[in-house]
């Protein structure tokens, strides 16, 4: 048997060497990012620590407990650098001349004379950085703690200012007993003697047991907090409130019945815009003689503030496309769509946002036709928002548009053509993308020409968040019925939040004009949207200011 060649043997050795100071070169690469990491931890606490030291010194100055502090001088128990600054907290030491009577502490604490002597507006911390603290609008509990002997050696003490904390704290949410009191009266004339009684505050409807601040409470729980009513029930009887799930179910009847003409009104100003964006998704219901849940349609319209929501049992929409018919504006959808299908294409404009996504998708089966394709639609909507940047709107922006963003949108039609051409699988997804393009082509540029329409129906996608998370916690409404008033209170509710407007108040505030006084208000329905609700709100502050 022949020898091994030396050489052969040599080459091995080296690999492994190799290999050998590869492996440490990684370690000390992994070691130095370590010890770089421990230098900037250092540091930083380093910082905090020189921080803390010029806190300490600069509160010891203002006491008068160490004019001249060294810088080693160890603080006070009670001056020592406390949790606030990690916790947020918003300390502001405020001083005042007061009386050198070791007994003033005791009198200010007995007598409450710490909000009449002490001066309780903030000073300025003088540093950068740091959380914010609590807004002023809060409502605030102000509590007053005594130091009446000294830390250190038990010595009477007297008071040289007030260190304040802000600190955010909750109040447990409980529901309160409403006691109402009515006078009745008998009148002084004898030849009238009839009997009047005080009337009644507002109310959702007659007799109730429930006022309206607790019927628009109950649809926040749902709605906007997003808790089911087995779980609202449940946390009511936590409070000692047994109420039956029927008695709450009954009560969003009761509030679908005062919000019913407020969400027609929302739709009836949706319908006299230019354009509206629509989308749909699914709702299960559970229907009478069916075995299992059954799968409904929640479909959503929205334009700006405006959100309207609309459930149907099927997607053989007839009615929505008859009413689509007599909208005489533009449906922002999914070029897909077949709700819509068998509407004039020139009353249809579609979502760019759609292929975009496919294309993403796309690009990590094609990388290099994918990353193409993505160049020019990337373009179209960074386009856009140079344009929004600028303001641009009218006819500036369909100017815009033409010069800018048509041209990139037809060397993409072009690019399009010659993917199409190309031999490649029908099943290849970005051979797909763009047959769907060149065959929605014209409607999917329709916002060139059109300043009031968007690129996409992410409007009407993004609607529908709020609605999946409800529909996770619920599973399913109850009954078709129960899916109509979830349609009538999720639209109304949406259009609150987006008016920007407490919606509690909102509500509160409508279903009393709604409700059992609805006459002594005469408020017509137009008056009682979140906009304006919103308006009277920013009058109200212009008269006060």
């Amino acid at each position: 048997m022949a020898g091994s060649d030396p050489n052969d043997t040599e080459n091995k050795q080296l690999a492994k060497l190799q290999r050998s100071l590869d492996r440490m070169s990684d370690l000390l690469a992994k070691q130095s990012d370590q010890l770089d990491q421990v230098y900037a931890m250092l540091r930083r606490r380093e910082d905090q620590l020189k921080r803390s030291e010029a806190e300490v010194r600069r509160l010891r100055k203002q006491l008068g407990l160490d004019p001249d502090p060294e810088p080693d001088a160890a603080p006070l128990p009670d001056e020592a650098p406390s949790d606030d600054d990690e916790l947020g907290g918003d300390d502001t030491s405020q001083t005042t001349a007061e009386s050198s009577d070791p007994s003033a502490c005791r009198a200010s604490e007995d007598e409450g004379s710490d909000a009449t002597n002490v001066s309780t507006e903030p000073k300025p911390r003088g540093r950068s950085g740091g959380r914010r603290p609590p807004p002023e609008h809060l409502a605030t509990e102000v509590e007053h703690h005594a130091a009446c002997a000294c830390a250190r050696c038990g010595a009477p003490t007297f008071k040289r200012d007030v260190l304040v904390t802000n600190l955010y704290t909750v109040v447990p949410e409980h529901v309160r007993r409403r006691q109402i009191r009515r006078e009745r009266t008998i009148c002084s004339d004898p030849d009238c003697g009839a009997a009047t009684t005080a009337p009644m505050p507002p109310m959702p409807c007659h007799r109730t047991l429930y006022d309206c601040s607790f019927l628009a409470w109950l649809v926040v729980m749902k709605f906007v907090l997003l808790v089911p009513l087995d779980r609202v029930r449940t946390h009511l009887q936590s409070q000692g409130i047994d109420l039956a799930m029927g008695t709450l179910v009954r009560l969003i009847e009761r509030a679908v019945h005062l919000a019913d003409a407020v969400d027609g009104e929302h739709w009836r100003q949706l319908m006299a815009g230019s354009y509206l964006c629509f989308d749909g998704t699914g709702l299960k219901v559970l229907v009478d003689g069916q075995g299992k849940a059954w799968d409904g349609y929640l479909e959503v319209f929205t334009r700006d503030v405006l959100t309207v929501f609309q459930f149907s049992l099927t997607k053989h929409a007839d009615g929505l496309r008859d009413r689509m018919r007599s909208f005489p504006g533009t449906v922002v959808c999914d070029a897909e769509s077949r709700n819509l299908a068998g509407l004039p294409d020139k009353k249809l404009s579609h979502c760019n946002a759609h292929p975009l996504r496919k294309l993403e998708a796309a690009e990590k089966v094609q990388p290099e036709l994918g990353a193409e394709a993505l160049e020019f639609l990337r373009e179209v909507f960074r386009l856009q928002k140079e344009a929004e940047k600028q303001g641009l709107v009218g006819d500036d922006l369909v100017a815009f548009r033409r010069r800018r963003s048509l041209p990139v949108l037809q060397r993409f039609r072009r690019w399009l053509e010659g993917v199409m051409e190309q031999d490649l699988p029908m099943s290849d997804p970005v051979r797909r993308v763009a047959a769907y393009y060149l065959k929605h082509f014209e409607n999917l540029t329709r916002f060139v020409d059109r300043a009031d329409l968007p690129l996409d129906n992410n409007a009407a996608e993004r609607e529908f968040q709020r609605h999946a998370k409800l529909r996770h916690a619920s599973l399913f409404a109850g009954s078709p019925e129960g899916a109509h008033r979830w349609a009538t209170l999720l639209g109304v509710v949406r259009t609150a939040q987006k008016c920007d407007v407490d919606v509690q108040a909102y509500l509160t505030w409508m279903f009393e004009r709604r409700g059992t006084h609805r006459r002594q208000f005469a408020v017509p329905v137009a008056e009682l949207t979140p906009m304006a609700f919103k308006q009277q709100l920013e009058e109200t502050r212009a008269a006060c200011a």
